[in-house]
């Protein structure tokens, strides 16, 4: 089978990439940052980009928790996106990616390619999802289980069909709300950051996985494109006193 989205696969909605900017509150949690902590009047704007392509990409399987190196042309996007970001906004005032190897190496590799001596900051709430014993599994195997499961063809539930059809529940799923929740805490810590500069704000570089971005733009009332989100895709959003604007979804004219 070749490579897919899941989004493509699992997915029959007509969603059109966002027309202009939607803005919307930050959810509370228990376990979020203090916004307190963020400059009353700057905007931050958050580069939120998906991943390389990695080995698992390439041959068809569910990845979430489970990680793969990035392949050739996914370390090759990596530093292309970085050229062309660096281009438009002269560079980043921090970086963070999920903790691991494929998501740390992308950050990296634009990082690097954008003339940055940032080192991305690892954090585990920007993980993809996790998909329990469906981890690893050919996605010709395991769509056809979840499409029977779920209980439309909304995000949401293609998203809970994971741990309804868990083969292993030893292995943790998430649901959507939960992935939501704790992407919107990470990037809110992130963008309420002291370190960054006082006067205007700044630019974050973030590197999170497909649907984990899609379940957090949905919760922002942001459609995702039927086709899903593209590896190297950026989506940019800007925070300002405690809300959230997102100004585009699943642009991938930096990757050329």
């Amino acid at each position: 089978m070749t490579e897919m989205s899941r989004r493509t696969a699992l997915l029959s909605l007509g969603g059109a990439a966002l027309a202009g900017s939607i803005a919307v509150g930050t959810a509370a949690s228990a376990n979020a940052a203090p916004l307190a902590s963020a400059q009353p009047n700057r905007t931050v704007t958050v580069y939120l980009m998906r991943h390389g392509q990695t080995w698992l990409n390439r041959t068809g399987r569910i990845q979430g928790w489970s990680d793969s190196p990035l392949t050739d042309a996914g370390v090759a996007l990596a530093a292309t996106i970085g050229r062309n970001l660096a281009a438009e906004i002269g560079g980043f005032d921090a970086a963070y990616s999920a903790d691991m190897v494929r998501h740390f190496a992308t950050a990296s590799g634009v990082l690097a390619a954008a003339g940055s001596t940032l080192t991305p900051t690892r954090v585990a709430g920007l993980r993809e999802v996790a998909y329990g014993g469906w981890e690893g599994e050919k996605q010709s195997k395991a769509y056809p289980v979840l499409l029977g499961a779920a209980k439309s063809m909304a995000l949401t539930d293609i998203i809970d069909a994971f741990g309804a059809t868990n083969p292993d529940t030893a292995l943790p799923t998430e649901t959507w709300a939960q992935v939501a929740q704790r992407m919107n805490d990470a990037l809110s810590a992130a963008a309420s950051a002291r370190t960054l500069p006082q006067r205007y704000g700044g630019a974050v570089l973030a590197v999170s996985s497909g649907m984990s971005i899609s379940c957090f733009l949905e919760s922002l009332g942001a459609a995702i494109p039927a086709e899903g989100l593209a590896n190297g895709a950026v989506n940019k959003l800007t925070f300002t006193q405690g809300a959230w604007t997102v100004r585009s979804v699943n642009d991938t004219s930096y990757a050329h």
